[in-house]
């Protein structure tokens, strides 16, 4: 008998939903790393993420505004999502989403250097780290790669070069400030 043979009908369900989900998030993945994004009317989604439990969703959803391009950091669910935030269309930028390993936090890393970090549940804004100084704008160097720890008192990052390979290892605690 299988492992799954072996819970409760309840349990079962539960596997069976998240495995459903999680399977619907790794197509999204899939058509966002293909196609580069997803076309919705005029907005084009950059970045998803999904929760470690698989029932939420963090994403990146650019829109054409009036100087160019605006980016809204976005959390929810798959058919529910609350904006958490508008980044400024002619200085901020978002390319990765990293979630905590207990799903209550998602960061989003802005313009290579900051990540700034919300409530998953509430959006609320729990405030943001630098993880690398920049030194000019656009700074010569950002972070990739960012992973909350274990028990989500940190997070790991690669300190890279903007334009070329030779990354080094980057740890930071977290202890946000509130903008």
């Amino acid at each position: 008998m299988s492992a799954q043979g072996n819970l409760p009908p309840a349990r079962r369900a539960s596997r069976t939903g998240a495995a459903i989900a999680a399977a619907i998030l790794a197509f999204v993945v899939a058509a966002v790393a293909f196609a580069g994004g997803w076309l919705l009317g005029s907005r084009h989604v950059t970045q998803v993420a999904s929760s470690p439990s698989g029932d939420l969703v963090a994403y990146i959803l650019e829109a054409r505004c009036a100087l160019g391009r605006c980016q809204s950091l976005k959390i929810g669910t798959a058919t529910n999502a609350r904006v958490v935030e508008t980044l400024n269309e002619q200085s901020e930028e978002s390319d990765e989403i990293a979630w905590a390993p207990d799903g209550g936090r998602v960061g989003f890393l802005v313009n290579g250097y900051q990540l700034r970090i919300f409530d998953a549940h509430t959006g609320a804004n729990l405030g943001a780290l630098a993880l690398i100084e920049p030194d000019k704008s656009p700074s010569s160097r950002i972070a990739r790669g960012v992973t909350f720890s274990n028990n989500g008192a940190a997070v790991t990052f690669d300190d890279c070069p903007r334009n070329h390979s030779g990354c080094q290892p980057g740890l930071m605690a977290i202890r946000p400030q509130t903008r």
